[in-house]
């Protein structure tokens, strides 16, 4: 009986991390704005979902299944409908991208921190210029650039909060 305890209680803390990534990433979701030129808006639901890939490692993948999934039922989380498409695909596998180099001790320091995090934003935006391609010739310069400046400043804060919650 005790066995089925502890593994009661070991599904009861994943689950609760799990969810809690999700509340996390659907909370920083709120604060968006939209460019006057483009559909796509600037949230920083990417930081969220930096972040929590560097905390929950590769079950931060179900996290953004779970922000998803919250959305897809009707829960107002989601921004910009079929426009953000590839970047909420982007953020599933950035997480879990950036969550295997956190739990392999890929990332061992600040610097190889801050380069999964680039990478993680560079994966979330090639992955919605390549749906908005779907949609508009002008996928890169709508879906892309304009956010490369964002993205940096998110890498640069996602590292930052890691180094101060992180021992290395």
């Amino acid at each position: 009986m005790e066995l089925v305890q502890k593994i009661k209680n070991v599904i009861s803390k994943e689950l609760s991390a799990i969810i809690g990534g999700a509340l996390f990433i659907a909370l920083l979701s709120k604060i968006a704005m939209f460019l006057p030129f483009n559909p796509v808006p600037v949230t920083m639901q990417t930081l969220a979902t930096l972040l929590v890939a560097a905390a929950l490692g590769r079950k931060s993948a179900l996290s953004v299944l779970t922000y998803i999934a919250m959305g897809l039922m009707g829960l107002p989380v989601l921004n910009a409908g079929m426009f953000t498409a590839g970047y909420l695909l982007g953020f599933v596998i950035a997480a879990y991208f950036i969550g295997y180099l956190f739990e392999a001790k890929i990332v061992k320091n600040v610097y190889t921190a801050f380069l999964a995090f680039t990478a993680g934003e560079l994966i979330i935006l090639t992955t919605g210029s390549l749906w908005l391609m779907m949609l508009t010739e002008h996928a890169f310069a709508l879906g892309f650039y304009p956010f490369l400046l964002g993205g940096l400043f998110k890498v640069c804060l996602a590292t930052y909060i890691t180094k101060k919650i992180k021992k290395w």
